[in-house]
């Protein structure tokens, strides 16, 4: 097998399966727009990202496009998903369209503006190409993979001899991707737990309790259920690490981008938040989402209805587990 990949993209996340691929006898190419990224990388660290902690084994990084891809077998789409569209354009101007390459989608959240899931934004931009597609989710902090912490994560795709392919390029002793075949479940699942990472960021800085975000954790489950229910994912889905597991990680870490953001909106408002965060916050580009679901079928959801009215700047941080609760009967 052709064990060149390419990885778009240079970010904490990208770096961490670079290093866990070129362990498993990878060559690793990875491609950025930030060329202090790069050279970086170039020289044995991320310090954007990991400080001064080096790699554990050699990774290539270049801003060519063309030069990454090369003739790999896979292609990692490892970058924020508001450059989707753009990484791909420019893609298919280099693949070609009879190749069977295989791409590993990591990028978490739903379509702005069809509000499906991404799979088929990809194949949509790829029409007309043989490429394959397939999606990791997980709970999976970029700083554990780096440190080689052990890890487990769901893969899941349409093609059985493709997702098997994957599994047995990822696993390690302390990497298992476990296969599911909720396609689409997998990416709608990864999707709204991170807006519910939101509330429990809110929930955790107003009260520093345990048992109020286990609370919250345990009734925001519950109304995921239901809209991914709608939105066309598989129950048992919920059980997998794409959905519990990867939603307590979100929900619980300090790490969690939008645990984080939620604990911004408490102590600035919704507008300062979003001027201060610096990272991609996939719940809140999937938060209008989540709205429309609820709106179209009448669900019924106070976690999700009320942190949509803070974010829609109708309720007020401070005001979101009040009002909670007060909708539970």
């Amino acid at each position: 097998m052709n064990k060149r990949i390419c990885i778009l993209g240079t970010g904490a996340w990208a770096t961490a399966l670079g290093i866990r691929l070129s362990l498993n006898g990878a060559t690793v190419f990875m491609y950025g727009v930030d060329v202090f990224e790069v050279n970086d990388i170039n020289s044995g660290y991320n310090k954007k990202y990991f400080g001064e902690n080096k790699f554990v084994s050699s990774l290539s990084a270049t801003t060519d496009l063309s030069t990454a891809i090369g003739d790999s077998k896979f292609i990692i789409l490892a970058f924020p998903s508001n450059y989707l569209i753009e990484v791909l354009r420019k893609m298919r101007t280099i693949i070609s369209r009879n190749s069977n390459v295989i791409l590993i989608n990591t990028i978490k959240g739903l379509d702005p503006v069809t509000h499906g899931v991404l799979s088929k934004t990809i194949k949509k931009e790829l029409k007309g190409y043989k490429a394959k597609l397939v999606t990791l989710s997980g709970p999976s902090l970029a700083s554990d993979v780096f440190n080689l912490k052990p890890t487990i994560i769901n893969v899941s795709g349409k093609n059985k001899e493709t997702v098997s392919s994957v599994v047995n390029l990822f696993n390690s002793n302390e990497f298992k991707v476990i296969p599911i075949t909720d396609f689409k479940g997998i990416q709608i699942y990864s999707s709204m737990k991170n807006l519910l990472a939101i509330g429990a960021g809110i929930v955790s800085e107003k009260y520093n309790s345990i048992s109020s975000i286990s609370a919250l954790i345990t009734l925001g489950l519950k109304e995921i259920l239901l809209i991914c229910k709608h939105m066309g994912a598989k129950k048992s889905t919920l059980l997998s690490f794409c959905g519990v597991g990867d939603a307590f990680l979100s929900c619980f870490s300090n790490d969690s981008r939008n645990f984080n953001f939620g604990k911004l909106i408490y102590n600035h408002g919704i507008r300062k938040a979003l001027t201060l965060n610096k990272k991609t916050v996939e719940g809140y580009q999937v938060y209008k989402v989540a709205k429309n679901i609820i709106f179209k079928y009448k669900l019924f959801c106070p976690v999700f209805s009320t942190l949509i009215e803070v974010l829609d700047e109708k309720t007020k941080a401070d005001h979101f587990v009040e009002k909670c609760w007060s909708l539970i009967s």
